[in-house]
């Protein structure tokens, strides 16, 4: 397994893989609605997790990453999508001298930096780049819809701890009784739960990075 030590040069400064509009606009409430505080809590919950359950840094930084104990001569940056105009350096074997682009290529989508003429020298190899997604403007169409859905999940989760206990409401001769939404959902038999919504797993499972 590689080495890789990664220090963040420039920090994100969005992590949300969706605008509070997008929500309410997928939710089917109104600009008005008075609910922005909680509901950019739930966006900011539903964020992390994502990319906790992924393992990955999905927002835009600019990193500088040391690898060691790299043979195949195969570096999987830890910030992609990556563009080759991103890579402001690369160095090896302890040279304060960057390598010419020529030597190694660049897959843009994956973020593999591969080299092929022997490998890279001597430890650490260093490369300095910017990485990512500018979020949450250019986030993946299926990482917005995973976390529109635990925003989702998250607020009709709190609708039900706010009716918890209530099993009539009752007004001169008319009464309304309750169905006890707080009961937890069957569980649903076959794969690992990653979030505990098969849907969302379903679309996280294509983004894991998995460290080699």
């Amino acid at each position: 397994m590689a080495d890789i030590v990664v220090k963040v040069l420039e920090p994100a400064t969005s992590f949300s893989f969706v605008t509070l509009d997008e929500v309410k606009t997928f939710l089917g409430l109104t600009t008005s609605d008075t609910e922005d505080e909680q509901l950019q809590f739930m966006i900011d919950i539903a964020s992390a997790t994502i990319m906790r359950v992924c393992n990955r840094m999905f927002a835009r930084e600019k990193v500088q990453e040391s690898w060691r104990e790299v043979g195949n001569g195969r570096l999987y940056l830890t910030h992609w999508p990556v563009e080759e105009d991103d890579i402001e350096s690369v160095t090896t074997g302890g040279s304060t001298d960057p390598l010419d682009p020529t030597t190694y290529e660049l897959e843009e989508d994956s973020g593999k930096l591969a080299t092929y003429n022997g490998g890279w020298n001597a430890p650490p190899t260093v490369v300095i780049y910017t990485g990512g997604y500018d979020l949450p403007d250019d986030a993946p169409l299926p990482l917005k819809q995973a976390c529109l859905l635990m925003v989702r999940d998250s607020k009709l989760a709190a609708a039900r701890l706010s009716i918890t206990g209530i099993r009539s409401l009752s007004h001169k001769d008319s009464r309304v009784q309750f169905f006890d939404y707080t009961k937890p959902p069957p569980a649903v038999a076959g794969g690992a739960k990653m979030t505990g919504d098969p849907a969302v797993d379903a679309i996280l499972y294509h983004y894991i990075k998995i460290w080699v």
